[in-house]
């Protein structure tokens, strides 16, 4: 039976992963850096996974975020496989990140995402707007609430507001 108490490594690897997120990257060489550390972060978390060191549904989202920030499909595949478990294992949040791994390794095929979760900056405006293609039409109409995806509209709002308080001086 795994063990019932989070991997505590596991979870110092998800809080740098979303700090780093939390700052502004504004050179080339930063964002290199950035992926070189998300790669050490992915190998650390796959050593994990092949010594049963993944267990809880926490365990389980937290490492699925660290596959999501990957730089191929299989990461992408990898993020989705571990949010379905945690989300099958009832941990509400793996909901959410098993739609967008989903659409993010979609994307990363050259397919189009299915639930709308993929958005890219455009640097210029300073707004969000939606990675398209997207194809929806095939969704039950209650998916996107029992995976906790906002809509469009939504999404864009939350992410316009954050791009306006970045840009915004204290």
């Amino acid at each position: 039976m795994p063990p019932e108490t989070d991997n505590l490594r596991l979870e110092e690897l998800h809080a740098a992963d979303q700090s780093e997120r939390a700052q502004v990257l504004t050179t080339a060489q930063a964002a290199a850096a950035l992926k070189a550390r998300d790669l050490e972060r992915r190998r650390e978390v796959f050593e994990m996974i092949s010594r049963g060191e993944v267990n809880t549904p926490n365990d389980l989202y937290r490492a699925a975020v660290i596959f999501l920030h990957g730089a191929e499909p299989k990461d992408f595949l990898a993020a989705h496989r571990l949010a379905v478990i945690g989300a099958i294992n009832g941990h509400r949040p793996s909901r959410w990140l098993a739609a967008a791994s989903l659409d993010r390794f979609l994307m990363s095929l050259g397919l189009a995402q299915t639930y709308g979760t993929q958005f890219e900056l455009d640097a210029e405006q300073n707004r969000y707007q939606l990675r398209l293609p997207i194809d929806d039409a095939s969704l039950l109409h209650f998916e996107k609430r029992f995976f906790g995806v906002p809509s469009v509209m939504e999404r864009l709002a939350q992410l316009n507001n954050k791009a306006a308080e970045r840009a915004t001086p204290p």
